[in-house]
């Protein structure tokens, strides 16, 4: 999903983040105050915990990796 976007940034709305129980899910990680999992991928389903609409070229270019999976 990443592909492509070297070094991305994207937008978080605020400080909440979920827990992920299951490490094998985890697509990406994030460093902000302490780790946490901001991507989540098992099967054919994908979740992320940023805004790629707000993400400018960054979530431009993961919501185009999306579209052609």
């Amino acid at each position: 999903m990443l592909a492509g976007i070297p070094d991305p940034r994207f937008y978080f709305l605020h400080s909440f983040y979920f827990e992920n129980r299951d490490e094998a899910d985890a697509a990406a990680t994030v460093e902000y105050g302490a780790q946490f999992t901001c991507m989540v991928n098992r099967g054919n389903v994908w979740g992320v915990q940023f805004h790629p609409e707000k993400s400018h070229r960054y979530g431009m270019a993961l919501l185009k990796n999306f579209a052609e999976l």
